[in-house]
């Protein structure tokens, strides 16, 4: 007998660029939007980890709580090279897009509904840390995750 495999998580949409300068506050409540949860990412990876996963197990119990929408925004800074600048910015981006998708789509899993997700990519041309360290580029391997009340 042949085993069954488990049915498809819903699609989220996928990640669309964000504004130049989104308005998004840092751990603070600002308009609406709070910062709930980092999750940081090895260098070109979009894998999340066993700490990952129960990070995203409280934001989705925070979502259920509040009906609220979660914001994710993604980035990538120095994962990716190219030939040409504008290579490797595409390269950044797309390694955002991954990591946008696999934490919407660990929330979709944990019961968050898709449509109360919103999922963003970055390439950073603005970094939030600095980018002459080891330890600064990767603290720019990021996914923020925002809840908007």
């Amino acid at each position: 007998m042949a085993a069954m495999a488990a049915p498809p998580a819903p699609a989220v949409q996928q990640p669309v660029a964000p504004p130049a300068r989104a308005p998004y506050g840092d751990t603070k409540s600002s308009g609406g939007n709070v910062q709930v949860a980092v999750i940081q990412f090895g260098a070109g990876s979009a894998g999340l980890t066993g700490n990952d996963f129960a990070v995203l197990q409280k934001v989705a119990e925070m979502q259920r709580n509040n009906r609220a929408t979660v914001r994710i925004v993604a980035h990538a800074q120095q994962d990716a090279s190219g030939s040409s600048a504008d290579q490797a910015a595409r390269a950044n981006y797309e390694v955002s897009r991954q990591r946008a998708l696999a934490v919407a789509n660990q929330l979709v899993r944990l019961g968050v509904p898709a449509n109360r997700i919103v999922a963003e990519a970055a390439s950073d041309a603005e970094p939030a840390f600095e980018t002459t360290s080891a330890r600064g580029i990767a603290a720019n391997r990021r996914a923020e995750i925002f809840v908007d009340f």
